[in-house]
């Protein structure tokens, strides 16, 4: 259970540090990656955090900082908005 309450405290964070960095843009940041995230939920059956987990291993987005910060911070707003 800590493991996991460490995990969701690292997925806030990093939520909390694109909304620093992209300020007032930061929900026009995250609606492509949200749209991604919805397309592959509805392809694969699965939920918001499995799906975005799936498009993180991407070859395309390893390696891409940004994209990672934006897919995780995408799916903490989709399960619990700011």
């Amino acid at each position: 259970m800590i493991k996991e309450i460490k995990i969701a405290a690292r997925l806030y964070e990093i939520r909390d540090t694109a909304k620093r960095f992209f300020k007032e843009e930061f929900k026009s940041k995250l609606e492509p990656y949200t749209a991604l995230i919805l397309v592959h939920m509805k392809k694969s059956g699965k939920d918001e955090l499995c799906a975005a987990m799936d498009l993180l291993q991407l070859e395309s987005v390893q390696g891409n900082g940004m994209a990672q910060m934006l897919f995780i911070a995408a799916v903490v707003e989709m399960i619990e908005p700011s």
